[in-house]
């Protein structure tokens, strides 16, 4: 980490100024002490010699004056340095975490381990980075210290020839010490500890609560008249768990509150009245001293509190430092977290003609003019964490620039086999072979390149339109003219155009905005839309907020669509597959017609496969059908082959035909 934030020449002026302050900052505090020490001198010169050294009392009252200004000044240069300091480091980091998650595969990134270690290495709710913060600590343990030795230092010189000084110094401090100690036992535990409730009523009552506030269970819950019946429930629930309801903080307020007076409690009292009977005592004996008496103990009891806070404030930072280091470990591991494969999804280091990155495909690009053939061996998969094959046993071969039709029941296992041909995963038995050679052995980037994908899970990225279709091919993302084509084809330009932003419009902000209530009748606020679903609860006001500015889900899947056909006909770079599962399974049947034949049209002599659970016009023109049902291929062939066989194909095609008659 070191390393790193040295690399930050930008930095560096900042830092040492960062440093600087708080190291002054340390040392301020103790020569404040030393001058009212001399406050102290100037007493006992006036209560002995009856005079007052006026050129000392200036000096005195000037240096205390000056030190608490230049304390003042000291905290205004810490925050006007803090915030860039913050930033620029914060964002080192940003990229750090960006580059270790962009280089993971799809079955490492989705491990619930890789997903907790990445979700500590970078903590969604955090106001500041751990990289910062660990430069903080180490800075604040450094300035801790500093502040400590010299409040020791400055005021061991002024109290030395105070009468009693030393003993009151002792005192406070024992006093400051045991009621540090007997706090921190109380409200910590060692060893390990858990806390959890088996009360019935309790746990009703907070399910009875989380229903009502959670939005998504507002429909149901008005659509179906329940409310009477749940406030009637909550209402039992409350009155049966009485004075048992409380939540986990109040629970142990409570319990703390309730320990009785121990010998150490008693023995703290004692200590903080030590100090004024020790100066009763002395005034007492010797009334003359009650001035310089008073000013000392009113120093020492200042001094001695900003002392052992500034010590405790060090016991607890300590005691950080391997938390401290932990997290900064967390976060460069993330950076040698092992991919389930061999080869990462993306390697920043990639060198094309190291042969470990494996073969590159095809040797020529013109070949995927013709399409890329798929054959699988034996193939059976199986999800990381699961015990059910998602393919048992499977064969089959595309041949190049063929259309094949993959349908069968959800749950079938159609989606399954267009991931392992993109090779989100590996077979966990059998073999896949692209253009007659292993799918392991051939260089992922450039298969990758090979291939245009739309799953059915397909998502949206948190952009505008314009980039989420260009993302299709990047290269052409300031291309307007290629990105309108690439909607058109997919279907999405008409409803695009009629939108205020065109395609500039964010279908969901990536930025959250933040307003106080608003007026009745306020529908726009910054140029976009008010969702009043996001501020319900503050604002008092009804309606809800509306996902994907009110886009249907066709409309949403035509944006998908559209970036698929920015990647496979608009693009530039040759593409000899094309992969599509459920393409049409929010369109309307028109709709489908039409994406289907533009498919069929514009594929040339590219292998296109389909997956989908509607039988249709597709499958009338596919080359070959794959029937899927439990993770196997039933049945193969083509539409008409199919029907003379009579076997399940033919009889779900009559099926779904029949329902058109």
């Amino acid at each position: 980490m070191i390393k790193d934030i040295a690399s930050l020449r930008q930095c560096w002026p900042l830092f040492a100024a960062f440093l600087a302050v708080e190291l002054v900052t340390a040392i301020v505090p103790a020569v404040s002490v030393y001058y009212s020490g001399q406050l102290l001198t100037i007493v006992q010169t006036a209560v002995e010699h009856r005079t007052v050294d006026s050129k000392l009392l200036i000096t005195a009252v000037s240096g205390t004056f000056i030190s608490s200004i230049i304390l003042r000044f000291l905290h205004y240069a810490r925050k006007q340095i803090y915030q860039p300091l913050h930033l620029r480091i914060k964002l080192f980091y940003s990229v750090h975490i960006f580059r270790a998650m962009l280089r993971l595969d799809v079955p490492t990134f989705d491990d619930p381990a890789i997903q907790h270690q990445l979700s500590q290495a970078s903590p969604k709710h955090s106001h500041t980075s751990i990289a910062f913060s660990a430069v903080t600590l180490t800075i604040r343990l450094i300035s801790t210290a500093l502040q400590l030795v010299s409040h020791v230092f400055v005021l061991a010189h002024v109290l030395r020839n105070q009468p009693d000084g030393p003993l009151l110094a002792v005192l406070y401090f024992s006093y400051s010490i045991l009621q540090w100690s007997n706090t921190r036992n109380s409200y910590t535990t060692k060893g390990v500890w858990a806390a959890t409730t088996s009360d019935e009523d309790y746990i009703r009552s907070e399910g009875l609560k989380l229903s009502v506030h959670n939005p998504i269970h507002r429909k149901e819950i008005v659509a179906s008249g329940i409310a009477p019946f749940l406030l009637a429930q909550y209402q039992e629930a409350v009155r049966r768990v009485g004075d048992r309801a409380g939540d986990y903080y109040e629970v142990i307020f409570n319990l703390h509150s309730r320990q009785g007076f121990s010998a150490s409690t008693f023995f703290q009292e004692l200590l903080r009245s030590l100090p004024e009977i020790v100066f009763t005592l002395r005034a007492v004996q010797q009334p003359s001293t009650i001035p310089l008496s008073l000013a000392s103990l009113g120093l020492i009891k200042q001094t001695s509190q900003s002392f052992t806070t500034a010590a405790f404030s060090l016991v607890d930072e300590t005691g950080s430092v391997t938390e401290m280091l932990s997290s900064v470990k967390l976060l460069y591991q993330i950076t040698q977290i092992p991919n389930h494969r061999a080869e990462q999804l993306w390697d920043p280091d990639f060198d094309p003609d190291d042969p470990s990155f494996g073969i590159p495909f095809p040797e020529d690009d013109k070949a995927l003019e013709l399409g890329i053939s798929i054959e699988f061996r034996n193939v059976s998969f199986m999800y990381p964490g699961s015990n059910a094959y998602a393919l048992r046993n499977i064969s089959f071969k595309i041949e190049q620039g063929q259309l094949c039709v993959i349908v069968g029941n959800n749950g079938s296992g159609k989606s399954t086999i267009l991931k392992l041909i993109a090779r989100l995963y590996d077979p966990t038995d059998g073999q896949i072979l692209i253009d007659g050679t292993d799918i392991r052995t051939l260089r992922l980037a450039d298969l990758r390149r090979a291939i245009s994908v739309l799953f059915q899970d397909y998502t949206l990225f948190p952009l505008s339109i314009r980039d989420n279709i260009s993302l299709g091919d990047p290269p052409h993302t300031s291309d307007l003219s290629k990105i309108q084509q690439a909607a058109q084809l997919g279907g999405a330009d008409a409803f695009i155009e009629r939108l205020p932003e065109k395609y500039n419009t964010y279908l969901d902000r990536p930025v959250e905005s933040y307003y106080s209530p608003l007026p009745e009748g306020t529908t726009t606020l910054f140029g976009q839309p008010v969702d009043y679903g996001r501020v319900r609860d503050a604002s008092g006001m009804d309606g809800g907020g509306t996902s994907n500015r009110g886009l249907s889900g066709g409309q949403v899947q035509r944006i998908a669509l559209s970036r698929t056909f920015m990647r496979s006909v608009v693009s530039d770079q040759s593409v000899g597959l094309l992969l599509f599962d459920e393409p049409s399974a929010s369109l309307d049947p028109t709709a489908e017609h039409d994406l289907f034949e533009r498919l069929r049209k514009l594929r040339g002599n590219k292998t296109m496969v389909f997956s989908s659970h509607r039988f249709g016009n597709l499958t009338r023109h596919a080359d070959l059908i794959l029937y899927m049902n439990d993770a196997v291929v039933v049945e193969e062939g083509t539409h008409e082959l199919l029907l003379k066989y009579n076997g399940e194909y033919a009889r779900i095609w009559k099926l779904q035909a029949g329902a058109f008659l």
